[in-house]
């Protein structure tokens, strides 16, 4: 007896997949054999042409059969309008086939009797994957088999109603689709948009400060003070010149990142050998620890008090900022919770002076200009990285302090509203999904769209394509090469 998943209306009927369509399967020819396969052959689809694939109907795959590798494999020739499912890796892919088409072994198709609608079964299919998954079984990954690709439950609606509930789920989940299309551009406008509010505060600050507000040489007299200190403690490089990236305000100047950073804890990187992997003792940040401008504390590795040691030159302590070198320059602000922590080798730390802030700085290591800067200095092709000396001439802006507050201010202003923004359009993207599903979930019921007395009922649509199926030949599952 055919599942009720839910109730229909009285036109409708429950039936199950076997009794509308032929369930067909696949196959696949050796792929060690080059001549199974070929250009301009027979089309064949495996789930991993679906992936991603958005379209109703598709023709083909990246592959083709060749006529030997279509013989020696247990795939079938379908026709056009066959609804082609994905039965294993994973349980759920749906497209209608535009042409004549196999498969592999991966997909449980179904080919139609009567005048059912592909399009109505494939919205029925792709709102029921948890249902097939359900049927499914296996341990490593689980799959849907023919008999039970058969046994599925399906709610068949009269024809006429079955293309006007096709066509409005497209219709419907078209504005959605492109609704969701449109948000999906958020994230990378969210960066976008970031990085242009950096590069406004570094190149002009916003234009927050007005001609004599400020002593237009205090900040260069205080640099040069931290630079002789620098070279007294020997931790600048000798003649370093910061190099100019922009026009700056006549009142900034331009320094280097070994300048700004405190006298004796200069920009280093840290334990190049941390050990076997322990329980407990020393966290160290690895480049990889480092996300969204943070530290992943959950996931950070210990090393020996002993190796750490070895390394005390790169020991944290809050306020730090920490820079990958080797393959991504993500940069993050150490908490205080890490004081004592340590880094490796693919991480840079830099304790800022008295001349900077901290989360000034932060930004200017996040800016697109010093991001760029960087990424010119990256040496190797297979693990590209920096060298700490290129790290250390890293040209930085120095404005006054003061202007530093407001100018770090304003960006965490515009960025608070930006991620508002973002956060509003993740709750919208997840609205539209919630809404495709009760779109679906209503078509499925007879709710989306109106019955019409004058059509025939599903019931003698069933009892037609039974009458018809025991007059008929059992027709064979798809066709050989040579009958296409």
């Amino acid at each position: 007896m055919t599942e009720e998943r839910w109730d229909i209306p009285p036109t409708w009927t429950w039936t199950s997949m076997g009794a509308v369509a032929d369930v067909v399967g696949g196959g696949t020819p050796s792929t060690s054999d080059d001549g199974n396969f070929t250009e301009h052959g027979i089309p064949w689809l495996t789930p991993a042409d679906l992936t991603g694939y958005q379209d109703v109907y598709i023709s083909r795959g990246r592959r083709d059969l060749s006529e030997k590798g279509y013989r020696t494999s247990a795939a079938r020739i379908m026709p056009p309008g066959t609804v082609l499912f994905s039965s294993r890796a994973p349980v759920g892919y749906c497209a209608i086939a535009a042409g004549e088409i196999s498969t592999n072994q991966g997909f449980k198709s179904f080919v139609l009797k009567g005048e059912l609608s592909p399009e109505y079964l494939r919205h029925y299919l792709l709102s029921s994957v948890e249902y097939a998954e359900s049927k499914a079984s296996g341990t490593t990954f689980k799959e849907l088999s023919g008999s039970r690709a058969a046994e599925l439950a399906v709610p068949v609606a009269p024809i006429p109603e079955q293309r006007r509930i096709a066509a409005k789920i497209d219709s419907l989940c078209g504005k959605s689709r492109r609704a969701r299309d449109h948000l999906d551009h958020i994230p990378r406008l969210v960066e976008k948009y970031k990085q242009a509010v950096l590069a406004a505060a570094f190149a002009d600050g916003f234009h927050v400060v007005r001609a004599g507000r400020v002593d237009t040489a205090a900040v260069r007299r205080a640099l040069e003070e931290l630079s002789l200190e620098h070279q007294k403690r020997k931790t600048i490089s000798a003649g370093a010149t910061p190099e100019a990236l922009f026009h700056l305000p006549p009142h900034w100047c331009w320094a280097t990142a070994e300048m700004v950073v405190e006298p004796g804890a200069e920009i280093v990187y840290g334990i190049v050998q941390p050990g076997p992997k322990l329980a407990s003792g020393v966290p160290y940040v690895r480049g990889t620890d480092i996300e969204n401008g943070r530290i992943k504390l959950n996931q950070l590795l210990f090393t020996s008090e002993e190796i750490a040691a070895r390394y005390e030159r790169a020991s944290l302590r809050g306020g730090d900022i920490l820079l990958g070198i080797i393959r991504a320059t993500k940069v993050a602000i150490v908490p205080d919770a890490l004081t004592g922590a340590n880094i490796t080798q693919g991480t840079a730390r830099f304790r800022p002076s008295r001349l900077i802030l901290t989360s000034f700085l932060a930004r200017w290591l996040e800016s697109r200009v010093a991001q760029s800067w960087l990424h010119s200095k990256y040496r190797g092709i297979d693990m590209p990285g920096l060298n700490l000396r290129d790290v250390r001439q890293l040209p930085v802006p120095l404005p006054p302090l003061e202007e530093q507050h407001i100018i770090e201010t304003s960006i965490e202003r515009a960025f608070t509203w930006i991620d508002r923004l973002a956060s509003e359009a993740t709750s919208a993207r997840k609205l539209i999904d919630r809404l495709d599903q009760a779109v679906l979930a209503k078509a499925f019921r007879g709710e989306l769209v109106p019955q019409d007395p004058a059509d025939e009922t599903a019931s003698v649509l069933l009892e037609r394509i039974m009458a018809e199926r025991r007059t008929k030949p059992k027709a064979r599952r798809g066709r050989r090469a040579h009958e296409a």
